[in-house]
């Protein structure tokens, strides 16, 4: 058991690994090969290798430089989205106090109290003014 531990450390010596990347595409192999047996579906189990072939292929990969450059990508979305849900939850707790609306000139999101009647609203952002029904 030594010997092998000891050759498989020498062959992953100069190898990326597994990283948060790795672990997303495993899950989403292992989720792939249950809704694939669930619902008999071979689109499934088609995706799950493809999904666990390319998982190896970055553990295995010698590019250490484009795969850290793929799993920083990977965490920027995690975090794009992570943070789109958040401000989802933030607006859905408010929704009877506030409305939210995008600025007609620059399109950013704003917020404006409910039951204020027409009122004048200026952008921060651009300075646009425009009258909206709260």
């Amino acid at each position: 058991m030594d010997k092998f531990r000891r050759r498989l450390e020498e062959f992953m010596r100069g190898r990326y690994g597994i990283d948060q990347f790795c672990q997303f595409l495993m899950i989403t192999a292992l989720v792939m090969l249950v809704l694939g047996s669930l619902f008999r579906m071979g689109v499934f189990h088609f995706l799950a290798i493809a999904a666990l072939g390319y998982l190896y292929f970055r553990a295995l990969s010698r590019n250490i430089y484009r795969r850290q450059a793929e799993n920083q990508r990977y965490l920027a979305e995690k975090e794009r989205l992570r943070f789109r849900i958040q401000s989802w939850k933030v607006q859905l707790g408010l929704r009877r106090t506030h409305k939210y609306f995008k600025c007609k000139s620059c399109g950013k999101k704003l917020r404006v109290p409910r039951g204020k009647g027409k009122i004048e609203v200026t952008c921060p952002h651009c300075g646009e003014k425009f009258t909206m029904k709260s």
